[in-house]
């Protein structure tokens, strides 16, 4: 298990190796198809594209204030000689409501300015949280993995460790079955341990016969 300690990232090192936004990194993406993604991963990870989904609103916003400053503008220039040399009242009111939208969206790029600052900020903060538990998932899914490699590496070596013995076992039975054959061989003669293949082995046989055949009717 990774302890919960900070881990620190030298920036210069992320940026030399092109680690921007994780998310929209296909390297990165690709690491959670091949081991699961975490609680804690997912959380950075909604995170970070929430921040993004922000960043992109205020971008846009951003982007719309010169056009909307160019048409109050023009409204003004096409209405300035309706309003003041022709008194016309109507003309004057939506004169000052363009200049009133203007100020107010000079103002308003001046605060989008601050707040693409912070947003910027926030999103590299995510990014190095997000790859902090990054690098504790993968580590601790190698850590597991690892641990269960091991104990199957020791399940074998010991299924491995009982196969020779039972290798054994099965080759000093038949050495032992061999010699004791001959001895009988040599004592009683080939006529009389055919017989008594017969009647004691063709027994043993029968037996067992019977007895796979009760266990295959009770399975």
């Amino acid at each position: 298990m990774i302890l919960k300690k900070k881990l620190k990232f030298d920036i210069s090192t992320l940026k030399k190796n092109d680690i921007s936004i994780l998310t929209l990194d296909e390297r990165w993406n690709k690491i959670f198809k091949i081991i699961p993604i975490s609680r804690e991963v997912q959380k950075c990870q909604d995170n970070l594209n929430r921040l993004i989904g922000q960043e992109a609103t205020l971008f846009q916003e951003q982007q719309n204030i010169d056009p909307n400053k160019k048409k109050h503008m023009n409204n003004i220039i096409a209405l300035t000689e309706e309003a003041f040399k022709k008194n016309n009242e109507e003309a004057k009111r939506s004169l000052i409501q363009s200049k009133q939208h203007i100020e107010q969206l000079n103002k308003r790029a001046v605060e989008l300015e601050d707040e693409l600052f912070d947003m910027k900020n926030k999103i590299r903060d995510s990014n190095f949280k997000l790859l902090d538990e990054t690098v504790r998932q993968v580590y601790n899914v190698m850590a597991k993995s690892k641990k269960k490699e091991r104990k199957l590496e020791t399940e074998l070596n010991n299924v491995k460790k009982r196969l020779k013995e039972l290798q054994e076992q099965r080759q000093n039975l038949t050495t032992d079955w061999t010699e004791v054959y001959a001895f009988f061989h040599d004592l009683l003669g080939s006529d009389e341990l055919t017989k008594l293949d017969m009647k004691f082995l063709k027994q043993e046989e029968e037996t067992d016969e019977a007895g796979n055949a009760d266990s295959n009717e009770k399975a």
